[in-house]
């Protein structure tokens, strides 16, 4: 299987498990992702990770990869129609990431590469090793990061920084990534998981609810002007407040508990 998923609590991990091929992605491993994404339970965080030493390599392009030989007539007769449906199918796959009601975090450890770094992307915390490589090497063969790449990392970095990473195809070590901020934190080698887990763990001691609409806020903020914005937050602030958590939260607080959500 070349996504495993798998729960801890309120956390489900993801894992891309084709550790002999550096985690590779074939169209099994897109599809799983997005399958294993829309069928969780009710979760409370998600972590993402690969198997082994590498995060993904990114695009398999060995001859067996069934992905590639249902592209390969398109790209050899220039039909575009073919190459739509293909790109948008694996759009779709990593769409279904970001388009979880609950916190994602990438756990990137050595290499991740290409459609790799595009799942990360599709999270919304990544945290790398400083050992970890990340890059975009697509226009290297005539390509463009596709599947996201380049508009995620262009929201997130800007479009100055995402063109220097995407037309250069150059790659960065953990500590440039973190500089950049690509990812948002960084870890020594090995600790990535670790890292993520302890995250997704601390979500999990916040009102489920509270972090949910928290969440969708931070998430379309860069999409909207800034009074329509925070119409957002304060649409969402009151669905807090009311939603019953804010009562438990305060009682634990003065009762110096934990609360019970």
């Amino acid at each position: 299987m070349p996504v495993h998923a798998r729960l801890d609590g309120g956390i489900a991990i993801l894992t891309l498990s084709q550790p002999a091929r550096r985690n590779a992605l074939d169209g099994a491993a897109f599809a799983q992702l997005r399958d294993a994404a829309r069928g969780l339970p009710d979760v409370r965080a998600v972590v993402v990770t690969g198997e082994g030493s590498d995060f993904s390599s990114g695009l398999d392009l060995s001859a067996d990869n069934a992905l590639l030989r249902e592209i390969a007539p398109a790209i050899e007769s220039g039909d575009d129609g073919v190459a739509r449906r293909v790109i948008s199918h694996l759009k779709d796959c990593v769409a279904a990431l970001a388009e979880l009601e609950v916190p994602t975090f990438a756990a990137i450890e050595g290499a991740c590469v290409g459609g790799g770094l595009e799942i990360a992307l599709a999270c919304d915390v990544r945290i790398a090793a400083r050992s970890a490589a990340l890059s975009l090497p697509e226009v290297r063969m005539g390509m463009i990061p596709d599947v996201g790449g380049c508009t995620r990392l262009a929201r997130l970095l800007g479009p100055g920084r995402a063109a220097d990473l995407i037309c250069t195809a150059r790659r960065v070590g953990g500590e440039e990534a973190f500089g950049l901020g690509l990812v948002e934190r960084l870890c020594d080698t090995g600790q990535a998981l670790p890292t993520a887990l302890a995250a997704a763990r601390a979500v999990c001691e916040n009102g489920p609810q509270a972090v949910r609409l928290a969440l969708a806020a931070v998430r379309v903020s860069a999409d909207l002007g800034l009074d329509e914005a925070l119409s957002v937050e304060t649409n969402h602030g009151a669905l807090a407040l009311t939603s019953g958590e804010a009562v438990e939260g305060i009682r634990a607080f003065r009762e110096r508990r934990a609360p019970r959500w």
